[in-house]
C-alpha cells in the first residue's frame, strides 16, 4: 500500500495512529500524547496520517497501481487535543484514475472535526519498488504500536532556516518515506505545519505559541529530491491567521511540489 509504513521504524507511523476492523471496515484511532501534541492542540501531521492511512488503505487495493494523495482538507476546532480521535472512510468516488473519501473525525461518538481526501491512481513504473499486497488484518497488526516520545519536527530533523519567512527544510530519511520512495503525506503536512508555526510565532508573538487548526493541501509532485524546503507568507491581515505555504525540492531550487493554505490561532493550552 502506498501510505502504509514500510518499516517498524517509520516516523509518521509512530504519530499515535492504531487500526481496528469493524465488520470488515477499517477504523483508525488517534491518540495524542503530550510529547506529540506539544502545543496543546492535536498535531495536524498526526491527523493527516490518520486520514491518509485509513482512506488510502480503503481504496488502494490494486497491486499494479499506486494511490497517491492529491488533495487533503482538514478542519479542527481550536481545542485541547482529545484523548482519542476516530475515523473511517466514507467513499464518495472510487474510479479508475482517482478516488475521494470523506473522513469524519469523531470524538466520543460526536463529529468533532471534518476532512476530505483525494487520491490520484498511477500505474507502477518499471523500476518502482514492489507494492506490498493488501491484507486488512495484516495492516491492523503491523502498525507501529509505540508512539514517538518527541514531536514530528524533532524526530524528522526539520531545520528552521528563517522563521520570519517560514523557511524550514527536511532531508529524505528512509524513516520519512512511503513504500513508493517519496516523502510520506503526513510528513509533508508536518513540514507545512512547522513552516506556518514558525511564521506565526515570529510575526504575531503573544503569550502562546500558534497551532494550525485548518489545512488545505494540494500535492503537485512527489517529494524525491532532498532537501525539501518551505516558504510561507500571510494572506490578508496577519491577525486573520491565514497562511500560504509552498514546498520546493532540490534545496528550494527545484519544482514546487506542494501548495497549501492553513489557518493558525494561539494555542488553547
Amino acid at each position: 500500500m502506498t501510505d502504509i509504513p514500510n518499516a517498524i521504524s517509520s516516523i509518521p507511523g509512530r504519530l499515535g495512529t492504531s487500526l481496528t476492523l469493524d465488520n470488515g471496515q477499517l477504523v483508525g484511532h488517534l491518540s495524542s500524547p503530550r510529547t506529540i501534541a506539544s502545543r496543546g492542540a492535536a498535531s495536524m501531521a498526526a491527523v493527516a496520517f490518520l486520514i491518509d492511512v485509513v482512506g488510502g488503505m480503503t481504496i488502494d487495493t490494486d497491486p499494479n497501481c499506486w494511490a497517491f494523495t492529491s488533495d487533503l482538507s482538514i478542519r479542527l476546532p481550536l481545542a485541547i487535543a482529545p484523548v482519542s480521535i476516530e475515523t473511517r472512510a466514507v467513499i464518495l468516488r472510487n474510479g479508475g484514475r482517482s478516488a475521494v473519501c470523506e473522513m469524519p473525525l469523531m470524538v466520543d461518538g460526536v463529529e468533532w472535526g471534518s476532512s476530505l481526501i483525494s487520491f490520484a491512481k498511477v500505474s507502477r513504473r518499471d523500476g518502482d519498488p514492489v507494492k506490498p499486497p493488501f491484507d486488512a488484518h495484516a495492516a491492523v497488526t503491523r502498525m507501529p504500536s509505540v508512539p514517538l516520545d518527541e514531536t514530528l519536527r524533532s524526530a524528522a530533523g526539520f531545520i528552521s532556516r528563517d522563521r520570519s519567512q517560514g523557511i524550514v527544510s527536511a532531508e529524505l530519511h528512509t524513516e520519512l518515506l512511503n513504500p513508493a520512495g517519496a516523502m510520506q503525506g503526513a510528513v509533508v503536512a508536518g513540514l507545512i505545519e512547522a513552516a506556518a508555526e514558525d511564521l506565526a510565532d515570529e510575526m504575531l508573538g503573544g503569550d502562546h505559541p500558534y497551532v494550525v487548526t485548518e489545512m488545505e493541501v494540494r500535492f503537485l509532485a512527489q517529494n524525491r529530491i532532498a532537501p525539501i524546503v518551505s516558504s510561507a507568507r500571510f494572506v490578508g491581515p496577519p491577525s486573520e491567521g491565514l497562511i500560504r505555504v509552498d514546498l520546493f525540492d532540490d534545496d528550494g531550487n527545484g519544482r514546487r511540489t506542494t501548495s497549501g493554505v492553513v489557518r493558525v490561532a494561539p494555542s488553547p493550552s
